[in-house]
């Protein structure tokens, strides 16, 4: 009995939603004389009213959890960088997000994604999953997937949903991946092609002379390779980010990078000087840096001739400090500054085949530099010579004080 009289209930109050709250006294008088047919007498109407109180306020409690879910979905579908395209089974659209709103009334490229996700919709209207990736040429270039799926309930095609992925970061990492194992198969082919020929030639040698001029050749490609594996073992390490966060102080720093470098240029009878501003210290990570550091003023050293200078120094601008490192070598032509510091390039090749240079030094710096919230500046003058600068965000709760270094200069 008392589950009939709940379903009545149920029943009365969807048409009370209907058609109105004037017809609610009507209804509980309805719902009474049908329970006591039933041959329940101890209803009043009274009650029913209240019953029928709950369930509508129940029922429009559950109707506005709904719209609540429905406007969060929208709201997040419309955040969502993807494209997104729904229309109903005629064709008519329903939703687009905000991500694929510039393409309905978009021109030249933007027009191109907007017929594919026509194209799209048409298929999955027809009961079909299509899918087409665009290539545009822009600028700036894009490359991007656009997918369409039909929307079926119970087995009825009741729509269908174009999606618009922007797929350009992943093409380009897929791309400098590809170009990075081409690269370092063709770097490590050189010294071990080379290393086969001189230890082929070797055999059976009986010539002390020969031998001796061999075996140096040997010795300097092993070399070659040795620091090529280590510049992508560091290249490796950097990628992955600052690992260990600590305070680096600049001044030595810069001290353990000259000193690494220092034999060289003595050897080359260069004039390697250092001056230091204030003494400043930086947070991030002391190999990461100290590598950076290294590696510009091996460069220095490597491509300036004999006699040459380089200059280091370390400069305050107010919450930054820059390390430069300044030399009076053969410069880098303006065509070639935008790109020395991708990986594996090199303004000249045999020279930097002669000087044991793996193009992937500038790569580190650049690297090392991102990874400390800085930035790495080039200005150089074919013939003049080249400053690189290494400029860092000055460790938060450091001040810079008065200048505790003054130049050191050494001559080779």
């Amino acid at each position: 009995m008392w589950v009939l009289a709940t379903i009545v209930l149920v029943i009365v109050v969807a048409i009370i939603t209907v058609v109105g709250a004037q017809q609610r006294s009507l209804a509980a008088d309805r719902v009474t004389d049908l329970l006591r047919a039933l041959g329940d007498d101890g209803i009043r109407p009274a009650t029913v009213e209240k019953g029928i109180d709950r369930l509508e306020a129940r029922l429009l409690g559950a109707e506005l959890d709904r719209a609540g879910v429905v406007v969060q979905l929208t709201s997040a579908l419309h955040r969502i960088t993807t494209g997104a395209v729904v229309v109903n089974a005629d064709g008519s659209e329903l939703f687009r997000n905000d991500a694929a709103q510039p393409y309905a009334a978009g021109r030249h490229g933007d027009a191109v994604v907007e017929e594919s996700i026509r194209a799209r919709l048409n298929e999955a209207l027809h009961g079909k999953t299509g899918d087409e990736e665009l290539s545009l040429h822009g600028p700036p270039e894009r490359n991007l997937y656009v997918v369409g799926q039909p929307l079926i309930e119970r087995g009825e095609l009741v729509g269908a949903i174009a999606l618009v992925d922007d797929v350009t970061e992943q093409y380009r990492v897929d791309a400098v991946r590809r170009d990075f194992v081409a690269n370092v198969s063709h770097e490590l082919r050189t010294p071990v092609g080379a290393l086969s020929l001189l230890t082929e030639t070797l055999i059976g040698e009986q010539d002390p002379e020969i031998i001796e001029r061999f075996a140096g050749r040997i010795h300097d490609e092993t070399v070659r390779l040795a620091h090529l594996i280590d510049h992508l073992l560091a290249l490796s390490h950097i990628d992955g980010g600052v690992r260990e966060m600590q305070m680096v102080d600049v001044t030595e720093l810069v001290a353990q990078a000259t000193a690494t470098c220092r034999e060289h240029a003595n050897v080359n009878q260069q004039q390697l000087s250092v001056e230091i501003s204030q003494d400043v210290s930086v947070l991030g990570d002391q190999t990461q840096l100290t590598s950076a550091v290294t590696n510009l003023v091996a460069n220095a050293v490597k491509y300036t001739p004999e006699e040459g200078t380089i200059d280091v120094r370390v400069v305050v601008h107010g919450r930054e400090v820059a390390i430069t490192v300044e030399d009076t070598g053969d410069g880098i032509a303006q065509k070639d500054q935008h790109r020395v510091f991708e990986r594996f390039y090199r303004v000249d090749r045999g020279r930097s085949s002669d000087t044991g240079g793996t193009g992937l030094g500038l790569s580190i710096v650049r690297h090392v530099a991102a990874n400390h919230g800085g930035r790495v500046e080039l200005v150089s003058q074919e013939g003049v010579g080249s400053t690189f600068s290494l400029i860092l965000p000055i460790a938060p709760e450091t001040e810079p004080s008065e200048s505790l270094s003054s130049a050191d200069s050494t001559d080779g």
